[in-house]
């Protein structure tokens, strides 16, 4: 039994299906990558066999759900504008790349091991189950598509990356800061790699090779025919680098935080019957989602800030059902998952959060709150 089929046993032990599922599971074909042939070829491999995962999975009681993210590539369409937004370099303006690539939400089943988490930054790696199987894109939306243990599913909250941000100021005293009846958040510092990218002048470069040549030692008299043969050697220098001005990039460390939103409030659900295969609408964090004051944060670690939540905001993004013509899926070598997904059911999220006024993309935002 290989590691992914032992996770899948004791993510879903008590399940008949287990049995089934374990003598066909495989590492996704998006999750490896190998050069050549060999590497084309184990990629189908994989894929027939995460193909056949689908299926097992649906005929032993399991549940698939496709939702939806924000699709990077539709929104920083060129190199241009994902750097313009990337705090990944020193020369952005915004920063939302980074945020919108680490964006994550959580959704939490009845069982402690039912979870999955839905970003882009959620593709399947690593054995980790709560990741994506496969994913494909449709404008401005990248639908995911997850195998879970059929029940109610709750969302539980989010987290993303902040570089270039400090952790609030604690204002809380020692043990009354950190969490509300909503929830609460927490900000880890931590350091992140940015490359500063500039010119600098440099000279002329030369290169030396030694460059051997044949010559006649001997010829026969009177003739141009050679007979014996020598080899001669010369030091040959040539340009390698024109002096001008080069392009440089530079590593440098800087400070960031991890953001963390645990909400302890209902915000949306819905629920998965055994065999059903379920199209939902994302939910999609964007910064600033988490609402708090500084009086109700507390430093708990050296490096960690909790705060109290007074308001967490989430993006809604609608999941369409014409869309899933758009997943190629037996083009990509998930000819059973194609079949799978033309009986797909759109599943209405059971929102407890309330419809704010505002738009994003325009697409609604959804709130909780404290009460004033």
């Amino acid at each position: 039994m290989t590691k992914i089929h032992s996770d899948l046993a004791s993510r879903f032990g008590g399940w008949v299906a287990v049995a089934a599922i374990m003598t066909c599971v495989a590492v996704p074909a998006h999750a490896q990558r190998a050069p050549g042939d060999k590497g084309r070829e184990g990629a189908a491999r994989n894929a027939a066999l995460t193909d056949q995962l689908f299926l097992d999975a649906l005929e032993n009681g399991m549940s698939i759900i496709v939702t939806a993210t924000i699709n990077l590539d539709h929104k920083y369409p060129n190199k241009d504008a994902m750097i313009d937004n990337s705090a990944l370099y020193t020369s952005s303006r915004t920063g939302t790349f980074v945020i919108d690539r680490t964006s994550t939400s959580v959704w939490k089943g009845q069982r402690p091991e039912s979870f999955f988490t839905v970003g882009n930054d959620s593709d399947f790696k690593s054995g980790e189950l709560d990741r994506a199987f496969y994913s494909f894109t449709s404008g401005g939306t990248r639908y995911m598509v997850y195998i879970v243990a059929p029940g109610t599913y709750t969302l539980t909250g989010g987290s993303y990356k902040l570089p270039r941000t400090r952790a609030p100021r604690a204002g809380a005293s020692r043990g009354t800061g950190g969490a509300s009846r909503i929830g609460q958040v927490s900000f880890r510092e931590t350091k992140f790699s940015e490359y500063q990218m500039g010119q600098e002048w440099r000279n002329a470069a030369y290169v030396t090779e030694t460059v051997k040549s044949n010559y006649c030692a001997m010829a026969i008299a009177g003739s141009d025919q050679c007979v014996q043969w020598g080899t001669y050697t010369d030091n040959v220098t040539s340009q390698g680098r024109a002096a001008g001005y080069y392009k440089t990039t530079k590593e440098v460390k800087v400070d960031g935080v991890e953001v963390q939103a645990i909400l302890t409030t209902p915000f949306a659900s819905f629920t998965a019957r055994p065999g059903e295969i379920l199209l939902v609408d994302g939910l999609f964090a964007e910064n600033p989602a988490p609402s708090f004051t500084e009086k109700g944060c507390e430093r708990i670690k050296s490096d960690q800030v909790n705060c109290a939540l007074t308001g967490y905001d989430l993006t809604r993004i609608r999941a369409l059902p014409e869309d899933m013509a758009r997943a190629n899926a037996a083009a990509r070598g998930f000819p059973k998952l194609g079949k799978i997904l033309t009986r797909i059911q759109y599943r209405e999220l059971t929102m407890a959060a309330k419809l704010g006024t505002e738009k994003r993309d325009n697409r609604q935002v959804y709130f909780v709150e404290l009460r004033k």
